[in-house]
């Protein structure tokens, strides 16, 4: 062969190689661009393995892993459900009362809490496990990259949706767990859910009347302020003892228990509780509506308590405890640190407990989601009924960044019960003096005067605020729901009653210039109109100009 033909094969020879060398380098180390990522609602009880925040951008597609279908193998070969979970998950013992329990994680041994360790972890036991099967001639999953991460299943997002305890589950295990006790006690019942972390003997125990919401200690997402809890939670961080962790070991390890009895009791009677994903994960949720006849849980509090502190300036607040356990979902929309009184943490002058908020803050600060003012300002906010006035109504005072002074007296009463004011009602109404109707002829020029139902709207504005408890509270008096549109006056300076002044007797018709923040009657008019129908988000009228005003007809 000529040397030219050597020379050639040779060349060529190289250069497939390195066509094959830099292809297999270039399958195996480019990044998979990130795809649209599809959220999958009914996804059985599949997982999707991908833990971005340890590996970042991924090199290949997650996993999907089968949870089920891997149950279903184990247990055909003869194992129980609650001896299953062992195949792949830790297994702790109480240090207390010795008893196993499952710690349900995976993988089991990390190295490392990195990039490499997870990733080795979870070739180890996946592949391993595979592999074991395969020499002892068993049905087995896939030992190769390509096969577990697919690349026909990377746009898919297996995202279970939160599961909520709520008022109605609890009263339900309360009464289902006291039928399981022999000591059909509190104590007994509650101490098998419950328990608070104890700082001087670095002990988890159980104290009765202390129980608590799991998220107090173990919602990881949450920065705690308090030095109690900030302790706690340090500790809870360190074993990365989260709320889902916490919650599957406390939640799955008793029904696992509870249906291990079941079965080898071999009594049917008792309903199997919920191992599968998508039995509790249901992304349904119950509203306050529905949970309005369910039973709070009982701690020992008072229906009514008396905000009274020592030294306070300020006369004391009945507070209607029980209305508002009703009024929420959860206990810590308002107990947000630990389940305990707010001058427990927050005191006159402010402590380091509370983070040098003071107890007035506390209940009065406009801007906080947990204080009194604050949540019923959230409230009229969601509420488009009430907006209609409050839209224009100045939510605190701008200059001290406080309520208006004029509702002090509204609940520093220093009376010790709560006196909810009678039902406002119009019958007494001198239609005389309250008309019926009006008509606004201010834009007569171009447009016919606008008729404005005067009475209709005072009866619905009337109808809302006795139907709801805040406002009928707060309103207490026909002549305060008036104020939601005659604003700027006072009931003491007027000469009778519900003789308060019109529109045109603050506002000119045409512009003043010495007071140029002051709107023109034309523009009070529409601003109070049309702000109120957009807050209230009224169909109608519309924002033309002739559902209010008919147009006049031109002089032929």
């Amino acid at each position: 062969m000529k040397k030219e033909t050597w020379f050639l094969l040779l060349l060529g020879t190289v250069l497939y190689l390195i066509v094959i060398i830099y292809g297999i380098k270039q399958v195996y180390t480019a990044p998979i661009p990130p795809s649209k990522k599809v959220e999958v609602v009914k996804s059985g009880n599949k997982i999707a393995i991908a833990h971005s925040e340890i590996f970042g951008v991924l090199q290949r597609p997650p996993v999907i892993f089968d949870h089920q279908k891997h149950v279903e193998v184990i247990e055909k070969e003869g194992k129980k459900e609650w001896d299953t979970c062992k195949t792949c998950h830790r297994v702790k013992r109480d240090k207390k009362d010795k008893k196993e329990f499952l710690v349900f994680d995976f993988p089991k041994e990390i190295s490392k809490k990195d990039y490499k360790g997870y990733m080795n972890a979870y070739h180890k036991e996946c592949i391993g496990c595979h592999k074991q099967r395969m020499k002892e001639n068993k049905k087995t999953g896939p030992v190769t990259c390509g096969d577990c991460h697919k690349e026909n299943v990377n746009i898919a997002k297996f995202k279970y949706p939160v599961m909520e305890f709520d008022f109605k589950l609890h009263d339900e295990h309360e009464k289902k767990l006291k039928d399981r006790t022999k000591n059909k006690t509190v104590k007994e019942t509650c101490k098998l859910c419950h328990h608070t972390y104890d700082l001087k003997t670095k002990k988890l125990v159980y104290q009765n009347g202390t129980e608590e919401s799991c998220y107090y200690c173990h919602d990881l997402t949450v920065k705690k302020r308090g030095p109690e809890l900030s302790k706690i939670l340090k500790i809870t961080s360190k074993e990365n003892d989260n709320i889902k962790k916490v919650s599957h070991i406390r939640c799955l390890n008793c029904h696992l228990e509870i249906k291990k009895e079941i079965a080898l009791s071999k009594v049917k009677a008792e309903k199997v509780p919920p191992i599968k994903c998508v039995k509790c994960h249901t992304g349904k949720y119950r509203s306050i509506e529905d949970l309005k006849n369910i039973p709070r849980p009982d701690r020992g509090q008072k229906d009514i308590i008396f905000i009274n502190v020592k030294n306070a300036k300020m006369k004391g607040v009945p507070f209607d405890h029980k209305a508002h356990e009703y009024a929420h979902k959860t206990c810590r929309e308002c107990h947000h640190e630990r389940l305990k009184p707010c001058k427990d943490c927050h005191t006159l002058k402010g402590s380091p407990k509370g983070d040098y908020i003071n107890l007035a803050e506390a209940y009065h600060s406009i801007f906080s989601d947990y204080s009194c003012v604050g949540c019923h300002n959230r409230k009229i906010a969601q509420n488009k009924d009430c907006m209609g006035c409050h839209i224009f109504i100045p939510a605190m005072d701008v200059a001290a960044k406080t309520p208006d002074k004029e509702m002090c007296a509204k609940c520093h009463t220093g009376k010790k019960q709560v006196v909810l004011p009678s039902l406002i009602s119009t019958a007494k109404l001198d239609p005389k003096v309250v008309k019926s109707d009006i008509e606004i002829k201010v834009l007569e020029k171009d447009f016919k005067p606008a008729k404005f139902p005067h009475r209709k709207i005072i009866d619905d504005l009337v109808k809302v605020s006795n139907n709801d408890k805040l406002s009928r509270y707060f309103h207490g008096n026909l002549q305060t729901v008036c104020r939601g549109c005659h604003h700027q006056s006072k009931k003491e300076a007027e000469v009778g009653n519900y003789k308060l002044p019109a529109c045109i007797n603050c506002h000119s018709i045409g512009f003043d210039p010495l007071n140029p923040t002051k709107p023109k009657l034309m523009a009070a008019y529409h601003q109070q109109c049309i702000g109120c129908h957009d807050a209230m988000k009224l169909k109608k009228p519309t924002r033309r100009c002739t559902d209010c005003h008919a147009k006049k007809e031109k002089n032929k």
